[in-house]
């Protein structure tokens, strides 16, 4: 079987400091992509100027800022392979990345996202939480531990360019777009494989959108809205929206919105009954002078419960 082609997109906005290095790695690859594809979102910095360098390596393709969403999109419409490998302009790939992806869809061309295993490096270090397998993945245990949580890295995956079309693009304005395609991947029934070896280092620091946990929580809720049929079942999808409701209510609570937090919370009671929900709702129940230094506690008790001394 002759290897299948591969476009690699990064899109890109205001990241003069990092996409150098990106994209040195993945014009370094052991096995090169057929075509380099950087989808400019608008950028106002020096991003332009640092992507000169690369003339000749890369194809640019300018827009007006739409968002990640709308640069994912862009970036798979102006791929011409057959599979397409996304990289931050943040992030680096290992060398040899793209050889061993390309080997695993030789020996299994039924892939349509194949996905590698990643680090963090930056302001965190540390292993990204691995998939617990490897190979094509079950695709009953699968789409439950993508419901629970996305354990998908974009920035460590090969997807078929035909499953954009076959599915739909990303959505804009939902700031975990990429979860929200995984979901319907597996609704599709896309073959998922799973390399647990790390190939992709994750940089991490302040301005990066998942950094804004408020939008993201929600986001996660309402994509576990929208996919709540995935699963086929009812206990399950309470418990991961009763999860999602109650971080949310934290971080609303954190902010100094105590009664939208409350709300919040109640919410989550509705979902899954919970002794700690309902210590939540009773703390922020309290006048503001009683109210922080107990909600200070619950914190305090949980991050013990939680911390692996404690395991």
């Amino acid at each position: 079987m002759k290897a299948p082609t591969i476009s690699a997109v990064v899109p890109v906005y205001n990241t003069e400091r990092y996409v150098a290095e990106a994209l040195t790695a993945i014009l370094s690859q052991t096995h090169p992509p057929d075509e380099v594809i950087v989808v400019d979102d608008g950028s106002t910095d020096g991003t332009l100027n640092e992507l000169a360098a690369f003339r000749g390596e890369i194809r640019v393709v300018r827009q007006g800022n739409l968002g990640v969403a709308g640069a994912m999109n862009r970036c798979f419409e102006e791929a011409r392979c057959e599979y397409v490998a996304k990289c931050d302009a943040d992030d680096v790939w290992e060398p040899d990345k793209l050889e061993r992806q390309i080997g695993q869809v030789l020996a299994h061309p039924e892939i349509d996202i194949a996905i590698s295993g990643s680090r963090f490096f930056g302001s965190d270090e540390g292993v990204r939480a691995p998939y617990p397998g490897a190979g094509i993945l079950d695709q009953r245990d699968l789409t439950r531990r993508l419901y629970r949580a996305n354990f998908v890295a974009s920035c460590a995956t090969l997807v078929r360019r035909g499953l954009h079309r076959q599915i739909g693009p990303f959505v804009e304005g939902l700031a975990c777009e990429d979860y929200d395609f995984w979901l319907r991947a597996v609704a599709a029934g896309a073959v998922f494989f799973y390399d647990p070896n790390v190939l992709v280092k994750i940089r991490t620091h302040d301005n990066q959108v998942s950094g804004n946990l408020l939008r993201m929580h929600r986001a996660e809720y309402t994509a576990h809205c929208w996919h709540a049929d995935l699963v086929h079942d009812a206990r399950l999808v309470h418990k991961v929206k009763a999860r999602d409701l109650s971080n949310i209510a934290r971080v609303l609570s954190d902010e100094g919105c105590p009664r939208e937090a409350r709300a919040t919370f109640v919410a989550a009671l509705r979902q899954r009954l919970s002794p700690r929900l309902l210590a939540w709702v009773l703390v922020l129940s309290m006048p503001d002078r009683y109210r922080r230094p107990l909600a200070d506690r619950l914190v305090s008790i949980r991050r013990t419960l939680v911390s692996p001394a404690s395991r």
